[in-house]
């Protein structure tokens, strides 16, 4: 792992212990079999979906003032091994 990467996980980590208190749980889809997520950045209405098998549907509505960035992570060992990166997108 490069140097960057390594203090751009620790930068995540030490970010998420100081939000913590901000951090909301949603235990209701726990269990649920995800079917497709998609991530619409249209000004009328940017949110993160969720679609779960049984036709059901999880949505996070954004503020357009926020970017999102969307990583797949491996943490198995204890610490963050990122396994894919997909752009940066902005509205």
């Amino acid at each position: 792992m490069s140097q960057s990467k390594r203090k751009r996980s620790r930068k995540i980590a030490s970010s998420n212990e100081k939000r913590s208190d901000r951090i909301t749980n949603f235990p209701e889809m726990k269990g649920r079999t995800v079917e497709n997520i998609e991530v619409s950045v249209s000004s009328g209405y940017p949110c993160v979906s969720i679609r779960f098998q049984d036709k059901t549907d999880f949505t996070v509505e954004i503020d357009t003032h926020l970017t999102f960035e969307a990583m797949h992570s491996d943490w198995k060992t204890g610490n963050q091994r990122v396994l894919k990166r997909w752009p940066v997108i902005r509205d």
